[in-house]
């Protein structure tokens, strides 16, 4: 399956894997410039938590403090 046909919560799964196994961040499979390599950064340096609770932000959006309510 290319790297490009994963939805955006399974990157964000595979960046939260990574650093739960220790993988460093330099680890991240994507092209640098694209989406995808965004959203496993994203996965990678969010806490579980929110991770679970946090929809992919669009482009151009912006998470403020209310943006979870």
């Amino acid at each position: 399956m290319p790297l490009s046909s994963r939805s955006p919560t399974a990157i964000s799964d595979e960046g939260r894997h990574a650093r739960d196994r220790g993988d460093p961040i330099t680890a991240n499979p994507y092209p640098a410039d694209s989406e995808a390599h965004r959203t496993w950064e994203r996965g990678y340096r969010m806490p579980d938590a929110q991770a679970q609770e946090t929809v992919p932000m669009q482009p151009g959006e912006t998470a403020g403090p209310d943006a979870a309510s």
